[in-house]
């Protein structure tokens, strides 16, 4: 039986993967505002990678599970992760061909490191994925658990442990500058007492998410025993507030780090952050009820069912329009003020999500070649 889509899911997908193009765009096209305007956009991304790992867990952890099954698919998820390093290093080898590469490069970037000096960093979201998946169905058991000692326990301890540690460390950075003093050293050393490593919020995002994603199925079911009535006060005027809040509050951040450490486009340690916390839990609990139909549900859904493949090629979409903006008729774009620039930015990152689409699109309904498209 095939499983209904949610349209709210898919709207949170389109919005973190247009994010995620939006980042990687301020990177590597030749012609972007390292000001005030091109920071506001940036600023807005920081919320793409939570988005995903939230959505992940909203749509799986509340859903019965096969563990034959599930093994299966990561199985398959492994599989198509590596032909698509494979693809990957070959258009890098042979398109950019800007650095020396060897086996061993190869051997590395295969299992989980990068590719020589070649951006391919962002395969470390699938590494993440594949690893999150590994170890799903003991997330499962604690989320399904009928005593949820356990399962609060744990998010308690990945919040203390990512949110939390890093937020703090960023508060006590804030009171050393002004203060002249070193605080925030305080608390380098309590990455000690976590066995989750640098990657503990994945699990903290996927594990919130699935509490959202059991709350919305419980509220469209009019379940009136769910736990979490604080969710269900949030109506989305409320939600809006407190995401634009959210949004200002990273924007003073990130303009913080600018000043002290010289930090543009980017937010240090952005994903780890309490603001981007909140926006992330907002967001989906708002986004996640929205229920369009018509053509906009299937634009939607198009899109919802094609982020993986927009992933997978996006990169090499900017690496394609990078060389493009190198031809002599988009010298003109280096004279443009920073507002026009940052809005011409946003039309061509727009042109590389839907150039990405299109392609991801149409090869998956090819026979064999589909099922490198589909997760």
């Amino acid at each position: 039986m095939k499983k209904k889509r949610v349209i709210g899911y898919d709207i949170i997908k389109f919005i973190a993967m247009f994010l995620v193009v939006m980042l990687h765009y301020s990177f590597y096209t030749r012609y972007y505002s390292r000001g005030l305007a091109g920071t506001l956009i940036t600023v807005l991304c920081v919320v793409c990678v939570p988005l995903f790992f939230s959505v992940n867990g909203a749509l799986l952890l509340p859903r019965d599970m096969d563990e034959v099954k599930h093994y299966r698919k990561t199985l398959n998820i492994i599989i198509v992760v590596t032909i698509w390093k494979l693809l990957a290093a070959t258009f890098f080898i042979f398109v950019d061909g800007s650095h020396p590469v060897t086996a061993k490069d190869l051997a590395i970037f295969l299992l989980g490191g990068g590719f020589g000096d070649y951006p391919t960093g962002y395969f470390w979201f699938m590494n993440a994925l594949i690893a999150v998946y590994l170890v799903l169905p003991v997330m499962k058991l604690a989320f399904d658990a009928e005593h949820k000692i356990a399962f609060n326990a744990l998010l308690v301890v990945l919040t203390v442990f990512t949110v939390g540690k890093d937020s703090l460390t960023f508060i006590l950075q804030a009171v050393g500058t002004m203060t002249n003093r070193d605080y925030a050293s305080l608390t380098s050393s309590l990455g000690e007492f976590c066995i989750f490593g640098p990657y503990g919020y994945v699990l903290l995002y996927v594990l919130v998410g699935g509490v959202i994603g059991r709350h919305l199925k419980r509220t469209q079911a009019k379940h009136s025993d769910d736990a979490l009535h604080l969710l269900s006060a949030i109506s989305p005027a409320k939600a809006c507030i407190g995401i634009a809040l959210c949004y200002v509050l990273t924007l003073l951040i990130q303009r913080y780090q600018h000043a002290a450490h010289g930090t543009n486009l980017t937010v240090e340690n952005g994903y780890l952050l309490l603001p981007t916390f909140i926006a992330t839990i907002l967001i989906v609990l708002t986004v996640g009820q929205v229920n369009v139909q018509g053509i906009w549900s299937r634009i939607f859904q198009v899109i919802g069912m094609n982020t993986f493949g927009i992933y997978m090629l996006h990169l090499m979409g900017l690496i394609l329009l990078n060389k493009l903006q190198s031809l002599p008729r988009f010298q003109f774009t280096g004279n443009m003020n920073s507002v026009a620039v940052t809005l011409l930015n946003i039309l061509l990152c727009t042109c590389v999500f839907a150039a990405c689409l299109a392609v991801s699109a149409s090869l998956r309904k090819i026979p064999y070649i589909g099922r490198l498209f589909t997760l």
